[in-house]
Order: structure tokens, then C-alpha cells, then sequence
């Protein structure tokens, strides 16, 4: 029998006219998704250390002016020298000992109008009272300023507005619109997507009413409740237009989950992490690790022996939580005392020494050369498999580095690590580093 003839095909696409009608779904698809990535000035890079104090006047006043200025006394008074502290952190001594002549100023100071406060009238308005004064305050000329934060009351306790705004009015009347000094709020307790909804609302209010440019108070939320977490990647997609960090709330959210203590390597806590970690990464901001509870200060009922021993301790503690924090991809964390910042500040500086970012800048130079030179994707570079993804990572290492003021400006933009919107603000990063030494 013999084979049926074949069937006699059509006419193909227009094979240009298919590509420019997938093209053009592809982009409109791209602009859609756009909002749900944060779209954050370089300065808010630089978040390694958040400061927090409470709206208390003279204590805000020192974290924000002081720094890590306080250590060359406190490590005196103990009798702590810097091999000594260095050997118990496993740090670097010529990075100790460069810490304590040059202090610094932290990264991020917050403050606090919630937990730090008791809940009574007359607390709820010094500490608005404070709050102006010292937000207001102008930057000391050496180190890089600090970003200014403020945490409001939650939603749960019927206050927010009633302590916030009053502040953000404040801070106008003293400095005008245009200079106001807040860089953002730190929320806590926010559970659900709908909250979101009412903060941005609430800034934006405000912003209008006061002249302030509209989106410029950003917001970091506190990851503090199992909602919280279960529901991070809605509440980041919805406040992607104002957000510059995720912070895990470690104390509260023991609490929420009932865990039997407050464990910083409780199994529980680090999946929060890793949470915090994907969903921040996805939106384009840091994660902020919480606070080490146990601070390094002296105990009355010690001895001095056993007062340097605890210092020790607890400065090699709240050491070693920075550096696990850092590894598992948190850019920063909550300290509470000048001592804590030290050794965090020490901590994510060991990932960013000078020999560091220049392995990491000669792996786009390289890659450019393979790239451009060689017409090749994939690459070797010193027996390492490299390619686009290799460089996009030492891309944001050294853009954590530029917004730090510890890489060249210049190089940056000629590597394409920064653009020229940028540049003045890397500039100034690196001029008040330099101050600072």
C-alpha cells in the first residue's frame, strides 16, 4: 500500500513580527514587575550598624555624636589592652588598634519611642522633646554621618501617629522642609500587607502637609512575629517604594512563637533568617540582624578580675553572632552600647579590608577583558569558574564598599560599580572617611 502523500504546509510567521510582539510583552511584563524592587540611594548601603538608643536626650546625643569614641576609656578602665581584645575576638590587632585612635561614628542610629520608653504621657513627650533636639543636632565634622532613624510606637498601641508626627513637625519647624534630617522610621510589629498600606499613607500625609519631598522618609520594618515572617514577601513587595531594610526582632519574636528562651542560634530563629535574607535580597535591600541581649558592661557585685573576664566574654559574643550574621548574607546589625558597635564595626570591616576589594575589583577587570577583549561569556579567572553571575556579586561587594567610603571613587565609576548620579555621595562617603583618619 502506498504511504498517504504528505500534507502541504503552510506559510510561516513573519518570524521578525512574532519577536517584536513578544518583545514588546516582555517589556511592558518588566515595567509592571518594576515596583516591587526598592530603588535605594547609595547612602542606605551603609547600614553595618544600627545604633539603638532611647529618645532620651543625653544618651541619643552620645550615640549619635560619640560613636565608638567611648572604647579607648571603657577598654582602660577594665584594663583591656588591644592585643588582648583582639586575641579573644580572633580579630585583626592593627584593625583594633586603628578602631580606637580613629573612632567612628555608627552607620545608622535609631531612636526609640517604643520598647525603650515606659508607657506614660509625660515619657511619650520628652522623648518627642529629645527626639527634635537631637535629630537636628548637626553632623560632627569627622567620620561619615550617621543615617537618622526614629521608631515610632506599632500600630497595637493606639499611638503612632500621636508620637510621630509631632516629631516629624518638629524637626521642620527647626530645619524647613528641604533639610529636615530624618532619613526614615524603623516600624515594629507590623504583621500583614494592609499595614504597610497605612504607614506609607501616614508618611505621605505628612510629607504633602509639610513640603517634604514626597518618598524621602524611607522605612525599615521589624520582622518580629511568625505573620511577620510567613507573610515577608508580601509586605516587601508592598513597601518597596519607601523600604531600605529588613530587621529580624529577635526578642519579640521568641516571645510570639513561644520559644522556651531567646536564643540566637535557636533552629527557629535562623529560618526567620533565611527569610529575611531571600526576601530583602529579592526586593533590593539589607537585612539587619537583631541585637546581641548580653551587653559588655560591668557588674557591681564583680570583682575587677571577673568585670574584665565579662567584657571579654561578651565583646568575643556579640564578635562572633556579627560574623555568623555577616556569613549567612545579613548586611548589618542592632547594637545597643559603643562597645558592641566596636565589634561589629570590626567584624563586617574584616570582609572589606583593602587586599579583599581589590581581589574582588580585579575580578571585573578580568571579566571585562574576557568579555570584551576575548569575545568570551564563561571564563577562568586564577582557576575560578567566572561569568556574569560571579561579577554581579563582586559588583555589590564593592558598591557596599563605595557607600562605606573604603574603595576609590573614580575606580568605582570606571568599573561601573556606581553611576554619575551617584557620585557626589560616593565622594562625600570617602572625604568624611578620610577625616576620620
Amino acid at each position: 500500500m502506498a504511504s498517504p502523500a504528505p500534507e502541504k504546509r503552510g506559510e510561516l510567521p513573519h518570524l521578525e513580527a512574532a519577536v517584536a510582539a513578544m518583545e514588546e510583552r516582555q517589556a511592558a511584563l518588566l515595567e509592571a514587575l518594576a515596583p516591587r524592587r526598592a530603588s535605594l540611594p547609595l547612602r542606605f548601603w551603609r547600614q553595618q550598624a544600627h545604633f539603638t538608643t532611647p529618645a532620651e536626650r543625653d544618651i541619643a546625643s552620645k550615640a549619635l555624636m560619640a560613636g565608638t569614641a567611648p572604647m579607648a576609656r571603657i577598654m582602660e578602665r577594665l584594663g583591656v589592652g588591644a592585643t588582648q581584645l583582639a586575641e579573644r575576638l580572633g580579630a585583626d590587632e592593627a584593625a583594633v588598634e586603628e578602631l580606637i585612635a580613629h573612632p567612628r561614628s555608627a552607620p545608622l542610629v535609631m531612636l526609640d519611642a517604643e520598647d525603650a520608653l515606659a508607657l506614660t504621657d509625660a515619657a511619650a513627650e520628652q522623648a518627642r522633646s529629645d527626639a527634635i533636639e537631637v535629630l537636628s543636632t548637626p553632623a560632627s565634622a569627622a567620620g561619615t554621618p550617621s543615617l537618622r532613624f526614629f521608631r515610632p510606637p506599632g500600630l497595637g498601641l493606639g499611638t503612632t501617629a500621636a508620637e510621630l508626627y509631632p516629631v516629624l513637625w518638629g524637626l521642620v519647624e527647626r530645619t524647613g522642609p528641604e533639610a529636615q534630617p530624618l532619613d526614615g522610621i524603623v516600624f515594629p510589629k507590623l504583621e500583614h500587607p494592609e499595614e504597610v498600606d497605612f504607614v506609607h499613607d501616614m508618611l505621605s500625609e505628612a510629607e504633602g502637609a509639610l513640603g517634604i519631598p514626597l518618598g524621602s522618609i524611607r522605612t525599615a520594618y521589624l520582622v518580629e512575629s511568625g505573620w511577620a515572617a510567613s507573610q515577608l514577601d508580601r509586605i516587601a513587595i508592598r513597601a518597596a517604594d519607601r523600604l531600605c531594610a529588613l530587621i529580624f526582632g529577635l526578642a519579640d519574636y521568641s516571645a510570639d512563637l513561644g520559644l522556651s528562651s531567646i536564643a540566637n542560634d535557636h533552629p527557629v530563629a535562623d529560618w526567620a533568617r533565611a527569610q529575611i535574607i531571600n526576601v530583602a535580597a529579592g526586593v533590593g535591600v539589607p537585612a539587619i540582624d537583631g541585637m546581641t541581649l548580653a551587653y559588655p558592661v560591668a557588674d557591681p557585685h564583680l570583682d575587677a578580675a571577673a568585670n574584665k573576664e565579662r567584657f571579654l566574654e561578651r565583646m568575643a559574643l556579640v564578635y562572633r553572632d556579627a560574623v555568623r550574621a555577616r556569613e549567612l548574607g545579613m548586611l548589618g546589625k542592632w547594637v545597643g552600647h559603643p562597645a558592641q558597635l566596636f565589634a561589629v564595626l570590626l567584624a563586617y570591616d574584616a570582609a572589606m579590608t583593602p587586599e579583599a576589594l581589590e581581589i574582588e575589583a580585579a575580578k571585573l577587570d578580568a571579566y571585562s577583558q574576557s568579555v570584551h577583549g576575548e569575545g568570551k561569556g564563561a571564563t577562568m579567572i586564577e582557576g575560578v569558574m567566572s561569568d556574569r553571575a560571579t561579577d554581579r556579586h563582586a559588583r555589590t561587594v564593592l558598591r557596599q564598599a563605595v557607600a562605606m567610603g573604603r574603595f576609590d571613587v573614580p575606580r568605582a565609576r570606571e568599573l561601573g560599580v556606581i553611576d554619575a548620579a551617584e557620585l557626589a555621595e560616593a565622594e562625600a562617603a570617602a572625604r568624611t572617611q578620610e577625616g576620620g583618619h
